[in-house]
């Protein structure tokens, strides 16, 4: 496994540590708003770090492969529609004066939506990198 893939995989599971603990104490205190903003900064972070070093591969792969692209291709409007849901559940509850009720039951859907987008990753497109990633280095 290459040194990103394992990266991404730590950081997955700590976005994910992140929101569990940010549920459990609740948005009413300043230290689960704290967890909820830190949760955002790394999952800004991991995004960003997967726009630059795991993607351009894996579209260089894909310009050459028509089943790859396609992935690719659903993997983008997969997270698209993720982001959407995840950048508003941040935006709503990292504000000091919001103390939702369903903050709860909006965190486990937020929750549930990024563990099944992480086990998709991993289990497919991270291979996927680490395969291509192993063609360079043994080429």
């Amino acid at each position: 496994m290459s040194m990103l893939i394992r990266e991404l995989k730590h950081e997955h599971l700590q976005i994910s540590d992140l929101l569990v603990k940010a549920r459990a104490e609740g948005v009413a205190s300043e230290a689960g708003r704290e967890l909820v903003l830190s949760a955002k900064k790394m999952l800004l972070a991991h995004l960003n770090k997967e726009d630059r070093y795991l993607y351009p591969p894996l579209r260089e792969a894909a310009a050459k492969d028509e089943s790859l692209k396609s992935m690719l291709s659903d993997y983008a409007l997969d997270m698209d529609k993720i982001s959407v849901d995840v950048m508003a559940f941040f935006n709503l509850y990292e504000s000091t004066d919001q103390t939702s009720e369903s903050f709860h039951s909006d965190c486990d859907n937020i929750i549930k939506a990024l563990c099944k987008r992480i086990a998709k990753e991993e289990t497919v497109l991270y291979k996927i990198y680490d395969q291509i990633y192993d063609q360079i280095i043994n080429s």
